[in-house]
């Protein structure tokens, strides 16, 4: 193992050589029958015969956390939202459908561990900014860096209304429930806000409360373990993952 400072705890340690950067248990959708990923470059979305790699396994990295940083802390994190995933917790995540005056569909969840899943969440956003692979490049944090990092590390996530965090979902006849995309850093109006496509979802990160944000108020992940989860309609969704990507540039 190598040695050197942990980007979590900050402590000289024994560094792992493998750290996925987006938890691993969220690739399972996304490999082939010899447990090989299916991956492309966005640009090739618009391709008739996108070129196609099989890389063994999700990206990772080595020499950035310890093992008790990512196996006990985030471990824990990840844990928890791999039981949400599988309806695998004696405690039962509710989840009922609502459709606005507008016609915009809504899932609204309950019951959730709040700490366990914005923590889960903000890890991949933090780890996505200390990763110097090329595909997070866009994630660059600043002094949030060591905002998010202290939470994580103390178990201890801001309020809701502080980094705030909704989720966008995808129809599932779509075709991107079994994608990941890179993160990608936005400017809303004068701050800024990341996102990650994960399975036919869009998490979205507003470090500050800005315009769009304010629309969404009462879809965030709150600290009464709820969420709302914004469904896009299908006819909508090709077209925003193109721009998503980049393939329409």
């Amino acid at each position: 193992m190598l040695v050197g400072i942990c980007k979590l705890c900050e402590e000289e340690k024994k560094l792992i050589k493998t750290s996925h950067i987006i938890s691993d248990f969220l690739h399972a959708n996304l490999y082939d029958e010899k447990h090989k990923l299916r991956a492309f470059d966005s640009k090739d979305l618009k391709s008739d015969n996108p070129q196609i790699s099989k890389p063994s396994s999700g990206s990772y990295e080595g020499g950035i956390l310890c093992n008790k940083c990512d196996n006990e802390i985030i471990g824990v994190y990840e844990t928890y939202i791999s039981r949400v995933l599988k309806n695998n917790l004696k405690e039962k995540i509710n989840c009922e459908n609502n459709t606005n005056d507008e016609g915009l569909n809504f899932i609204n969840v309950s019951n959730l561990d709040y700490k366990k899943t914005k923590l889960f969440l903000l890890s991949l956003l933090f780890r996505s900014h200390i990763s110097s692979r090329v595909e997070y490049k866009e994630v660059n944090l600043g002094p949030y860096a060591d905002k998010i990092r202290k939470q994580i590390l103390e178990n201890n996530p801001s309020k809701e209304n502080d980094i705030e965090i909704v989720i966008f979902k995808f129809g599932d006849k779509t075709g991107f429930s079994n994608f990941i995309g890179q993160p990608r850093k936005h400017k809303i109006g004068h701050t800024t806000a990341y996102s990650i496509v994960i399975n036919g979802h869009l998490i979205l990160f507003h470090l500050k409360e800005n315009s769009m944000s304010k629309k969404t108020m009462n879809q965030r992940l709150s600290e009464k373990g709820t969420i709302s989860l914004i469904e896009i309609p299908e006819k909508n969704v090709v077209r925003f993952i193109m721009n998503y990507t980049g393939a329409l540039n």
